[in-house]
């Protein structure tokens, strides 16, 4: 990340231009990317061991099983998958997207960002999906909309800035359209988690400044994101949570 000095001072041959700075910033090493990849690899292996159409009956995101009462399906869809093909999908998925949400954001954030995530892609397919589903795309979806979110805001400090959010963008419209053509996927379950990650995304970013604790060593970066900006984008997309398991029930309960 680049950074530079604020002045007001008028520029001129006088005052040459602020001396751009590279810094890195702070980052933590992955934990819970890999620790969910191997949850799911672990269900994964256990349905085919139990029975996989009995576990993804048991855990599957079901409408008229919720409206029952089996609302924690919510959650555990997002940890069950059909195939080699859908679990090594989103596995690489995860793999891309985790570490670049993970170290910026940090583990707590990062967790919470992923399950909010799957439970928003849940919930909103449950209220705009008649058909039964089940994966983590949701959730990576959420991760995606975060590294957009983070990469927009920082799109002129980080190396490749914008390059890296256009990346982003041409991920995201290549995934929405394949999945509005394609019948077997829950594009709402993508939107929802896309829509959590993205404000989630914003609100929890980092908000770097710079100190000098050593006045003979170079300046660094800390993060000094107040917990209150946590709050917002919790509450924000809990509220969208909220709201779409009550229009689910209204919609299929009645």
């Amino acid at each position: 990340m680049s950074t530079e000095p604020e002045s007001d001072r008028p520029r001129s041959p006088l005052y040459p231009p602020p001396i751009m700075v590279r810094m890195r910033v702070p980052q933590t090493s992955p934990f819970w990317t890999y620790a969910i990849l191997a949850v799911n690899l672990l269900v994964f292996g256990s349905a085919w061991l139990l029975g996989r159409d009995l576990v993804l009956g048991m855990g599957a995101k079901i409408n008229q099983a919720i409206i029952a009462g089996e609302v924690w399906r919510l959650a555990t869809a997002m940890f069950l998958h059909v195939d080699l093909l859908h679990i090594a999908f989103n596995s690489y998925a995860l793999l891309a997207f985790g570490p670049q949400v993970e170290q910026p954001y940090g583990r707590p954030r990062f967790l919470l960002m992923y399950c909010l995530s799957g439970l928003a892609g849940s919930t909103l397919s449950f209220l705009l999906s008649p058909h039964p589903s089940v994966g983590a795309s949701g959730a990576i979806f959420g991760l995606v909309g975060v590294t957009g979110a983070y990469l927009y805001r920082y799109r002129d400090r980080l190396v490749a800035g914008r390059a890296r959010l256009g990346n982003i963008l041409s991920i995201v419209a290549y995934n929405l359209i394949y999945g509005f053509l394609v019948p077997a996927v829950d594009n709402w379950a993508h939107i929802g988690g896309l829509l959590a990650g993205l404000t989630l995304g914003w609100f929890l970013a980092p908000r770097y400044q710079t100190v000098r604790t050593d006045p003979l060593g170079p300046p660094r970066l800390v993060d000094r994101r107040s917990p209150l900006h946590w709050l917002t984008g919790i509450g924000l997309v809990g509220l969208g949570i909220g709201l779409a398991l009550l229009g689910g029930f209204l919609r299929w309960g009645g």
